[in-house]
């Protein structure tokens, strides 16, 4: 796999040792070719009828478990033309598998023998379920204050779970240093193939949606790979002259954690650490500073997005009446009906609405009102 430094422009041949670039920053995956829809497979109603696309060296993956082509549920919100897309109808519930099976077969093609990885839930569990399909051991290390129901799910599949006192950022300096020889950090914030993964989610809409494109794609920011993974699947389509814009891009936030709100509110130039007084409901958006923050912030202010945050009484609020909906989603997931309620106050009322719902509900307990 051809990887690509967003910082310092140096191109390589990704190697499962050296998962960032010597400069520090996140690997990305080199757009080697312009997006040819004829390069689609129609056969296939999953991620790999975009195999030719990812152009990874290889059409066939090792593990599939039927990852991506999750539906799109259209509405009415008002005068508002509202588009779900259901993320959480996925191999183990969240939008994380859409990134991690094409990890995954990645570093089966690597020789990697062991996995590890830094998460609230949802990426743990989704690794911890892929690496057991695939035969691999996982290592899974968790903030101690992550839901119980995503720790057992992450335990099940055989994975090794190591629960971490402190907060978000000191699972992820365990885990990083854990890794050694094929022992390797398969990080969902850093892996370029885990990024890529995410690029389909826009293809899949471009397909489903008639060859068009929201005008809004409002989506929640923990590490903002999925933020990123669609601004760049978009991205590609407008560079292929498929479409004339790409959809404005808003990221979601809790307000007692809210770094790249922050920064977009106050034109700041660099993404300062967050501190949060106390935890979120939003428990899979607790990140202080993202990885890839300075691509999120080009996301969202070259598309002309915004950036919200929602107090914790909103969150609830938003989960019950997702649900009253037909919707179960998770608090981390919720955040984007919050935010289109605060948005839709100064959109056209001919723009079109693009909502994922990212984690299932079935992760932990709602607060019923």
């Amino acid at each position: 796999m051809q990887v690509i430094c967003p910082v310092c422009k140096k191109i390589t041949t990704l190697n499962p040792q050296q998962w960032r670039c010597e400069c520090g920053e996140a690997w990305e995956p080199l757009d080697s070719k312009v997006f040819n829809p004829a390069l689609i497979r129609p056969e296939n109603y999953g991620l790999w009828r975009y195999s030719q696309i990812f152009d990874l060296g290889f059409d066939q993956p090792k593990v599939c478990m039927g990852a991506g082509w999750t539906p799109l549920i259209q509405t009415r919100a008002g005068r508002f033309h509202v588009c779900f897309k259901p993320e959480y109808i996925s191999p183990t519930g969240s939008l994380k598998d859409r990134g991690t099976e094409v990890e995954i077969n990645v570093l089966v093609n690597q020789d990697v023998e062991t996995v590890v990885d830094d998460s609230s839930g949802n990426a743990g569990s989704s690794l911890a379920a892929y690496a057991a399909r695939a035969g691999l051991k996982a290592d899974i290390y968790v903030p101690h204050y992550a839901s119980e129901n995503k720790k057992k799910q992450i335990a099940i599949y055989g994975a090794t779970v190591n629960s971490i006192p402190g907060v978000r950022n000191d699972a992820k300096v365990a885990a990083m240093n854990s890794v050694a020889g094929k022992k390797v950090y398969a990080s969902h914030a850093f892996h370029p193939a885990f990024l890529l993964g995410q690029e389909s989610v826009a293809w899949e809409i471009w397909e489903q949606m008639g060859h068009k494109v929201p005008d809004w794609y409002i989506v929640p920011v923990g590490q903002g790979v999925h933020l990123l993974g669609a601004w760049m699947g978009f991205e590609r389509l407008r560079k292929a002259g498929l479409i004339a814009k790409t959809p404005r891009i808003v990221g979601v936030q809790p307000k007692l954690l809210n770094p790249i709100v922050h920064a977009i509110e106050t034109s700041a130039s660099v993404v300062e650490e967050a501190v949060s007084s106390r935890p979120s409901l939003a428990e899979g958006l607790a990140i202080a500073k993202p990885t890839r923050w300075k691509r999120i912030l080009e996301a969202i202010r070259s598309s002309g997005g915004a950036a919200v945050d929602v107090s914790e009484e909103e969150i609830t609020a938003s989960q019950n009446q997702l649900a009253r909906l037909g919707f179960y989603a998770e608090p981390s997931s919720v955040v984007v009906w919050a935010a289109f309620e605060k948005i839709r106050q100064n959109a056209d009322p001919n723009d079109v609405f693009l909502l994922p719902l990212t984690g299932s509900g079935l992760k932990g307990a709602p607060k019923i009102s």
